[in-house]
This record gives structure tokens, C-alpha cells and sequence, in this order.
């Protein structure tokens, strides 16, 4: 029984009314996993007009024609010409399966109609909060987005139905994505492992002062992840290392974080500035190769970075060509969507010691200091 609008509808059954969605698919010949049942119903829930509904759903369009059918035959959809509408038993299905009917934090950009659109507000809200954030540590090799990369970030993963409801991790967050993300108030739960310190208290101290779901860790990530993290979260988010051994580092540490099955997301940007052809490929065969699961998005230049302090006295280091600093942002980044299988299972990652260099290699602009 859930309570909507003010009175009581009860479900035929008890317990999870996505499994009985999920058996009623299967005798039309339909194998889905939950996760992506999810995913598609989330959609469903975002479109009125049944072809744009369609296009949404990211999957193939015999899954959907068998969605649409088999909630209508529930009696939990209308469909009147190409407009879709939940009845109210279908709304309280909605609701007891954690799918929350909330519209998209922002459209598509006017100029690409690919990329989001800017959300202002949003970003003046984060860009006062992140003037007090700890400036960039050379010891651990931080940059920042600038705050129109961030919000653009957050409306991705909206777009791609990885916020609202849902619990998230990052690792790594010098750029105060998780901020953003809470400003929302859409996820239900979001943690971060951050190695520094200053960060760490920042964060605490911004999630007690307005009330958020968030919560942070100081973590080393050269160690696993603690044992009640693993296995938990819907989507990771991180800005890995670019040396061989500290992406893969943070990438598989965010794996071990995603539950198991289809439909968990995991987010991490990649650059072609410390990062070569050759590891781009490395890095793709290792993820595709071992891991149960896909590539679903890749978006060029998607994050800029802000100019930090010691970036122009490093680069100025290796030619004199770079003597002077630059007058704007020029450092980007592509941003990377993943999504699991049905068979994914999270891998379990083991202790790197600190003798092994994750920091610096011979694409990396910052050198070690002697």
C-alpha cells in the first residue's frame, strides 16, 4: 500500500512490484536485468511524448515497445495518441520503486542541442561556496574545473539518470563535484575519499552547515576502499591519475564501490595532454577486457580547468617556450560514462605500496621534485 494524493492504493501484490514488472516482461520474451528496467521506467517517467520517450530510454526500441505494452497492460500507463501518461496506480508504482518524477535540472545547450544547458543559478550558488575551498597542493598533483565544468558535470548526470535517488562516491574531489551534487538535493546519499585533508574538513564542514547527505573520508586510495563501502553505491565519479598505475588505481576503486549487476554508472575524465594515444587504448582494452561492462558516453573537451598557481612554474621548467603564464583556461578534459552488465561483479582491489609511483611518468607536464 502507498499513500498518494491524499488516499491509499494498494498494489495485487507485496514486496517488489519491479520483479512482478520484470516477470511479466520476461513472458514476452524480454531478459532484462532490474537495472536496466530501471533505467528505462526513469525515462519513461521524464517524457510525455512517446517518440521523444523512445529516444530517451537507451535501449532498443523492441524493449521499449514491450515496456510500453506491458505497463499499459498493468494498467499503470495511458497512452493516447503520442502522449504518455501515468495513471495513479502507475504513480504509486513509481514511488515504491524509488523512481522520483522530477523533471531534468537543465535542457540542452541552444547552440549543439547535445550538451547541457547552463544552469546560473546553480552555479552562482556553488561558486560562492567553492571561493573558501583550500588552494590546489602541488604534493598531490591537484587541479580544479572551473565552475561552469562542474555544473556541466552534474547536468550530465542527470541527463543520464544518475542523480536523483541515488547513491554516489567519488574519489577524489578537488573539485567540489560533490558540493555541487548536493546543492541539487537530489541524491540520496553521496561520500567522498579524499586524501587531503583540507579538503576533507571543508567538505564535513559545508555538509553540516546545510544539511546534506554528504559525508567524507580521508583516504589514501593506494588502499582498498573500507569494507563497508564496497559494494554499495550506484555511480562513481573520479579524476584518476594519469600514469598507468594511478588510473587504473582510481577507476577499478571505484568499480569496487558500484553494486553488482546492470546498470551502475561510473564517470572519470581523461585528458590527451598527459595522456597518450597508446594509454587511451590500454586503459579501454583493460576496463572493456576485464570488466563486464560498456562504454556509454564519450564527451570531448566536456571539463576545463582553471589555471593553477604552480602549473606555469612546472611547465616553464621543461621549455622556456612557457615562460610566461597563460591568460585563460586551457587545460581540458574528455569525460567518460561506463555502465555495468548483468554479470558485472565488483572486483575486490589490493593494498599498492607508496614505492609505486602513481603520480608522474614520462607524459606527465608536472616532474617529481628532486
Amino acid at each position: 500500500m502507498v499513500w498518494l494524493c491524499g488516499r491509499q492504493v494498494h498494489f495485487a501484490f507485496e514486496g517488489s512490484p519491479m520483479r512482478e514488472l520484470l516477470e511479466h516482461l520476461q513472458q514476452r520474451s524480454l531478459l532484462l536485468s532490474e537495472g536496466d528496467l530501471r533505467r528505462m521506467v526513469q525515462a519513461l517517467s521524464r517524457e510525455r511524448d512517446i517518440w521523444q520517450a523512445a529516444g530517451a530510454c537507451e535501449r532498443p526500441f523492441p524493449h521499449f515497445v514491450a515496456l510500453l505494452e506491458t505497463l499499459r497492460d498493468m494498467r499503470y500507463l495511458r497512452v493516447e495518441g503520442n502522449t504518455l501518461e501515468f495513471t495513479p496506480e502507475g504513480l504509486a508504482a513509481l514511488e515504491h520503486w524509488g523512481i522520483a518524477l522530477s523533471p531534468p535540472v537543465g535542457g540542452l545547450c541552444p547552440s549543439c542541442s547535445v550538451g547541457p544547458a547552463p544552469l546560473p543559478e546553480l552555479q552562482t550558488k556553488f561558486s560562492q561556496i567553492a571561493q573558501a575551498r583550500p588552494s590546489a597542493a602541488l604534493e598531490f598533483e591537484q587541479g580544479f574545473l572551473t565552475a561552469e565544468s562542474v555544473i556541466r558535470r552534474v547536468a550530465w548526470l542527470d541527463r543520464c539518470g544518475d542523480l536523483v535517488q541515488k547513491e554516489i562516491v567519488l574519489l577524489g574531489d578537488d573539485d567540489l563535484l560533490s558540493v555541487a551534487l548536493a546543492l541539487t538535493g537530489r541524491p540520496t546519499q553521496i561520500v567522498v575519499f579524499e586524501i587531503d585533508q583540507r579538503l576533507v574538513d571543508f567538505l564535513n564542514d559545508q555538509a553540516r552547515h546545510n544539511g546534506w547527505p554528504l559525508k567524507a573520508y580521508q583516504h589514501d586510495l593506494r588502499q582498498p576502499l573500507p569494507e563497508k563501502f564496497l559494494e554499495k553505491f550506484d555511480v562513481f565519479v573520479t579524476d584518476p591519475l594519469e600514469t598507468v598505475e594511478g588510473f587504473l588505481l582510481f577507476v577499478e576503486q571505484g568499480l569496487s564501490a558500484l553494486k553488482p549487476g546492470a546498470g551502475q554508472a561510473g564517470y572519470f575524465g581523461l585528458t590527451k595532454i598527459e595522456a597518450s594515444p597508446e594509454k587511451w587504448r590500454l586503459f579501454e582494452q583493460r576496463l572493456l577486457g576485464q570488466y563486464d561492462l560498456f562504454i556509454s558516453d564519450i564527451v570531448r573537451d566536456f571539463g576545463v580547468y582553471e589555471n593553477w598557481p604552480y602549473l606555469g612554474e612546472t611547465a616553464s621548467q621543461q621549455s622556456a617556450f612557457f615562460s610566461e603564464n597563460p591568460d585563460r583556461p586551457w587545460y581540458r578534459s574528455t569525460f567518460f560514462r561506463i555502465e555495468t552488465l548483468k554479470e558485472f561483479q565488483p572486483p575486490r582491489c589490493r593494498s599498492l605500496g607508496e614505492e609505486v609511483d602513481i603520480y608522474y611518468d614520462q607524459d606527465s607536464i608536472i616532474k617529481p621534485r628532486r
